[in-house]
């Protein structure tokens, strides 16, 4: 692999590989647990089993002991059977970079290009809630195996749930990434359970409230002593209350601060970028090319950044870091060197002799393509840089 590829896949493929052995970490750590669980109740039911007075007793046992070792054998398939799934998802993600690595050939590594920015506008459609065209462009291009749809869907079908005032998915899904949340220092769970304290006392039900707070707020491990009282203080307004303070706490608005909460804490755990792939590459390639002439009346129509819309969105980025400039004709788009020297028209633009000369008409006559000027080749001087 040479540097300037491996460069490139750490840059831009470090989330292909990551998200999914993510989730398979997920799987594992769940499938253990179950295990765990399931072992030692059979190991319970089988000292229980061997305390019967009687073997007639213990022969009785026996079917419900079967039955139950029989779903464990399938639980313990299903977990095999997920873990399996995402680790092959792995394998066939670093085959897919192998690809681009090991590679030399241009038809191929152009085909291999070509998905990957398919991966990156389908990354840019979930994130942006467009799903459907997501779809049907992971589809068309043939990278079901490379693109992360199911862990967007399954966290829209959350943020759905919130948008409906539906707090239990959200919770279940903090529920399932407690020990990773907390390493995070995520306050999602305490937030949704505040949320629900604040609909009870929205509904009137203030002992529901206060039992709901002493359950899951007054424990809970993202709430300081401040933010209790400040949250507790809610049982004195109502809804309606002018006290801007408390009358934010009340407001509708906190239902969407929820979901993006919640998209936040998602992207985190699996190590997903807040800003899209696109987003990243498309300021990246504009700070590069954007120069103070992009902002001057000399702009250039084969510039990008000096063309709208891309203008107006590098306008808060940095300029290039151009540590040796070059110049190009402005006509034909060669560097201007000793063999194609700058040669600068009577109106003072600069353009490349051999294309002033090959522009040249039989009288010896040139145009300038930015003022439509005549002028007599002769009359153009030969521009020295230092």
């Amino acid at each position: 692999m040479t540097s300037s590829k491996s460069s490139e896949i750490v840059a831009l493929e470090y989330t292909t590989v990551k998200v999914p052995y993510e989730v398979l970490n997920k799987k594992f750590r769940q499938a253990q647990k179950i295990i765990d669980r399931e072992i030692s109740q059979l190991s319970n039911q089988i000292t229980n089993i061997m305390r019967l007075p009687s073997p007639e007793l213990q022969r009785q046992a026996m079917p419900a002991f079967k039955e139950k070792l029989t779903s464990f054998r399938k639980r313990y398939a299903d977990c095999l059977t997920k873990e399996g799934g995402y680790a092959d998802k792995c394998l066939q993600r670093l085959q897919h970079l192998a690809e681009y690595t090991t590679n030399s050939d241009p038809k191929t590594e152009a085909i291999w290009k070509k998905k990957r920015l398919d991966k990156i506008l389908v990354d840019y459609f979930l994130r942006n809630s467009h799903y459907e065209t997501a779809l049907q462009m992971v589809k068309s291009g043939g990278i079901e195996d490379i693109v992360d749809t199911e862990l967007f869907i399954s966290g829209r079908d959350i943020e759905n749930s919130l948008a409906a005032h539906n707090v239990a998915p959200c919770l279940q899904w903090c529920h399932e990434n407690r020990s990773r949340l907390k390493k995070t220092r995520s306050t999602l769970e305490f937030n949704l359970h505040t949320q629900c304290f604040i609909e009870k006392i929205r509904s009137k039900d203030y002992m529901g409230a206060i039992q709901y707070a002493q359950r899951y707020l007054v424990e809970s491990e993202g709430m300081s002593k401040e933010k209790l009282q400040e949250t507790m203080v809610l049982l004195a307004f109502k809804p309606s209350t002018e006290c801007e303070k408390y009358k934010a706490l009340f407001s509708e608005d906190r239902w969407q601060e929820l979901v993006l909460e919640f998209r936040a804490s998602n992207y985190e755990l699996h190590h997903l970028h807040t800003d899209s792939l696109l987003s990243t590459v498309l300021q990246s390639g504009l700070s590069a090319i954007k120069t103070h002439q992009c902002y001057s009346s000399e702009k250039s129509g084969d510039c990008p950044v000096c063309n709208e819309p891309l203008n107006s969105l590098a306008t808060p980025l940095p300029f290039s870091h151009c540590t040796q400039s070059r110049l190009i004709c402005r006509i034909s788009g060669q560097p201007m060197n000793e063999h194609n020297a700058p040669m600068m028209l009577p109106n003072g633009n600069v353009y490349g002799e051999t294309a002033l000369t090959e522009m040249m008409a039989t009288d010896g006559i040139v145009t300038c393509p930015k003022t439509n000027e005549k002028f007599w080749l002769d009359q153009a001087q030969k521009v020295y840089v230092m």
